[in-house]
């Protein structure tokens, strides 16, 4: 642990670490978010199409630097906490940090779905339609995922980008909105799994899919 004191000593350093960690965090934030936008885009036009192996290998891809991101989302923020432990402990009050710690928290249980569920049926599903093909409350499972992906990365880069809310808003209050915004979510995608159109679009399996 830093001395308490050795910010007042050495000024230049804290706040070189501080701008190091911010580069860190900001490269983290964008290969994930990057990348969970690219999957939850692939994953909805994939709704009816079927899967080749070079699309679900692109998925693979994207989900191998979703978890990168999230890793450096990690260390990035204990990093963080040690800082503001050692030079600036009032910020270890601010409600926004916790509020993010706790979406963060979610993204990494969703990642862990993401790899131990969707990723392995996305390969299973090559040459058929990767939704369509699935049941009900399956489609409505994946796409629920998806929005999580979405809706929780997207959170986490607005808590980084607006300082307006330290100290300003309670973590219970942005976690109730989080939650209202994922609860919209899934009930647009269950609109969807539930319409007409969804059963008259899927297509069969194909055996004939380019590499």
């Amino acid at each position: 642990m830093f001395d308490a004191n050795f910010a007042a000593v050495s000024p230049d350093l804290s706040q070189a670490l501080h701008i190091g960690l911010r580069v860190l965090h900001f490269v983290g934030l964008v290969l994930g978010l990057g990348s969970a936008t690219l999957l939850d885009v692939f994953l909805v036009r994939s709704r009816h199409r079927p899967v080749t192996p070079a699309l679900s290998e692109l998925a693979e891809t994207a989900g191998s630097m979703v978890t990168a991101g999230l890793a450096i989302l990690w260390l990035t923020g204990l990093g963080f906490l040690c800082f503001y432990a050692a030079f600036d402990p009032p910020r270890l009050e601010n409600p926004k940090v916790w509020a993010k710690i706790a979406i963060v928290m979610v993204l990494s249980i969703n990642g862990f779905f993401i790899h131990a569920v969707v990723l392995p049926q996305l390969r299973a599903s090559v040459g058929c339609v990767f939704l369509s093909s699935q049941t009900p409350q399956r489609q409505l499972l994946f796409l629920s995922v998806g929005i999580l992906s979405g809706v929780s990365w997207y959170a986490a880069m607005l808590l980084g980008a607006v300082p307006q809310l330290n100290f300003v808003v309670p973590a219970q209050v942005i976690l109730a909105l989080y939650g209202l915004v994922l609860f919209c979510g899934v009930c647009v995608a269950s609109t969807l799994v539930r319409s007409p159109q969804n059963k008259e679009l899927s297509i069969p399996c194909r055996t004939d899919l380019p590499v």
